[in-house]
């Protein structure tokens, strides 16, 4: 079911200053209008999803964008555990796996682990722009989301 007013929201799990950047420059002029919340490791990300600690006033997100690279618990490890919750929300909420990474085991790994879709990081910056704008195409205007409430 999708919103019926409101920006989308996005958690962004990702501890790269510059990629956020990228991020925020390519959903900039977003229709529907998108709301990042931003994270910078696995664990933190775990406490936003279940409103944890200092994260207890958090909004959901509609879409979780995911880096595997992340310091102290890895993208895989945020996967496994949104999986694994006992809350539902976080069993179905979409998540795209977002990182440079290329290789056969981390997609099939990220897939066994019932990600949303991989998409492996452009490095040249009009790629990388026009990659996200697709999936924000996707994700935010094409798909049916679960409610996140």
């Amino acid at each position: 079911m999708t919103r019926a007013s409101g920006p989308r929201r996005l958690l962004v799990v990702e501890d790269s200053e510059s990629d956020v950047e990228l991020l925020r420059e390519a959903l900039a002029d977003s229709d529907p209008a998108v709301a990042l919340d931003v994270v910078r490791h696995g664990e933190d990300a775990l406490a936003f999803l279940r409103r944890e600690g200092s994260f207890s006033g958090a909004a959901r997100p509609d879409l979780v964008v995911l880096d595997l690279n992340l310091p102290r618990m890895g993208g895989f490890e945020v996967l496994r555990a949104m999986r694994e919750d006992v809350d539902p929300r976080l069993r179905r909420l979409p998540v795209i796996v977002f990182t440079t990474s290329q290789t056969v085991t981390d997609v099939e790994r990220a897939y066994d682990l019932h990600a949303s879709s991989f998409v492996t990081k452009p490095t040249a910056f009009d790629h990388y722009l026009e990659t996200v704008r697709a999936f924000r195409e996707f994700w935010l205007r094409v798909a049916t989301l679960p409610t996140s409430a």
